[in-house]
């Protein structure tokens, strides 16, 4: 066994494509280091899991890992929670408050979900950044620590930057060494090493025989889209092995497992979208919701490109088929076709712009949903506070 699987092996990294190989060779170069370190990727891929890597190939690895959420904590709160707070600094703040960066002295700090971060808060985090220094809520007093900080972020950070809603120099900062994590779509061979992980894991904890897994469920696993990444192979190999008692998966098990809903991507567009449709003649994916909001966030403000790939989509969705070109074809269009082609044009019409396909997103979510709000986030891939935010922002119920 080579030393980077020893090693791998060692912190609980499972992968053998090429992407993985990548990620974790960069991992083992940075992780006796103090460099502060980004990690991004989509939801799911491993981010935490990668951060406790670093730590634990540290020098610091027998010092504090704080993991902090940075997406779960209501913004009034962000700072008080990182930095600690005296007595009252704020109503209910009826003794000293410790901060996560206090407790993390000598060790490692994770801020997950980073791109959620109030601007009032990223500004002291840069200064932690630069010179270690901090003050708590309520005081004026600076304290000193030693800490590293590893970050991590499923948004395009340089998007948010261009928006103003994080700040360069920090983003600068922060990305002293990044680590991509690929999408399990990108790295489909690693799924049968994945499973086994996952299942003997799983089946040791249970108590449970596990009897393996045939050659054609995993061809079946390699064709599901994977919206949710490793961690959601992981639950599914993990309620499979549990309820059925280790027995062999197959394919007629996947399937019973598998959503129902899997619709593969088109590797031109990178995104599926499916638009509202008053007469519901086609069901909404989770997966596709995600790619649409993930691909609104990463586009740019030209708007002729969005309608050019809405167009593209609308064909898909309807007609079950290849787009149409765009020039008028001679043979006649089925009805749905039709639609979408009449609601493109009403699209075109009005100008869509990225709030637009944004707002689109956040309905179809809560609609898919029942409104339920922790849902519709986890479909997004955003925090519930930037859900609510969003709601408010565009008038939703």
């Amino acid at each position: 066994m080579s030393a980077l699987k020893q090693l791998a092996k060692r912190v609980g990294l499972v992968g053998e494509s090429e992407p993985m190989i990548q990620a974790m060779n960069r991992l083992l170069q940075v992780a006796p280091t103090d460099l502060t370190v980004l990690v991004t990727g989509e939801t799911g891929t491993g981010k935490e899991v990668f951060a406790r890597a670093l730590h634990d190939l540290s020098k610091r690895k027998r010092q504090p890992f704080v993991s902090v959420n940075c997406g779960a904590i209501p913004e009034t709160l962000l700072e008080s929670e990182l930095f600690g707070a005296e007595k009252g600094a704020y109503t209910g703040a009826d003794a000293r408050r410790i901060g996560f960066f206090e407790s993390a002295h000598t060790g490692t700090i994770f801020l997950d979900e980073i791109g959620e971060m109030p601007t009032s808060t990223q500004v002291k985090l840069l200064r932690i950044l630069e010179s270690g220094e901090y003050s708590r809520l309520g005081s004026s007093d600076m304290k000193k620590v030693d800490v590293r900080v590893i970050a991590a972020t499923n948004r395009d950070l340089i998007y948010e930057v261009k928006k103003g809603r994080f700040r360069q120099d920090l983003f600068f900062r922060l990305n002293s060494v990044n680590i991509a994590l690929p999408p399990l779509r990108q790295h489909m061979d690693d799924i049968p090493v994945l499973v086994e992980h996952f299942a003997n894991r799983v089946a040791a904890k249970n108590e449970i025989e596990y009897r393996g897994i045939d050659s054609e469920a995993i061809r079946a696993l390699q064709t599901h889209n994977w919206p949710g990444n490793i961690r959601e192979l992981r639950n599914i190999v993990e309620t499979m092995v549990t309820l059925e008692r280790g027995r062999t998966i197959d394919t007629e098990m996947v399937s019973e497992y598998l959503p129902a809903d899997d619709i593969q991507m088109p590797e031109s567009t990178q995104a599926l979208v499916h638009l509202p449709n008053p007469m519901a003649v086609y069901s909404e994916s989770s997966a596709d919701i995600q790619m649409l909001y993930r691909t609104m966030l990463q586009m740019s403000a030209d708007i002729s490109e969005v309608k050019t790939v809405l167009r593209h989509l609308l064909s898909l969705t309807f007609e079950g088929g290849s787009p149409s070109p765009s020039s008028t074809a001679v043979s006649p269009v089925s009805r749905p076709a039709q639609d979408a082609t009449a609601l493109a044009d009403e699209i075109a019409d009005e100008e869509l712009n990225l709030a637009k396909i944004e707002r689109m997103a956040l309905e179809m979510s809560l609609r898919k949903t029942n409104g339920n709000r922790r849902e519709a986030a986890n479909i997004l891939g955003i925090s519930e506070r930037t859900l609510y935010r969003k709601i408010d922002e565009y008038g939703l119920t």
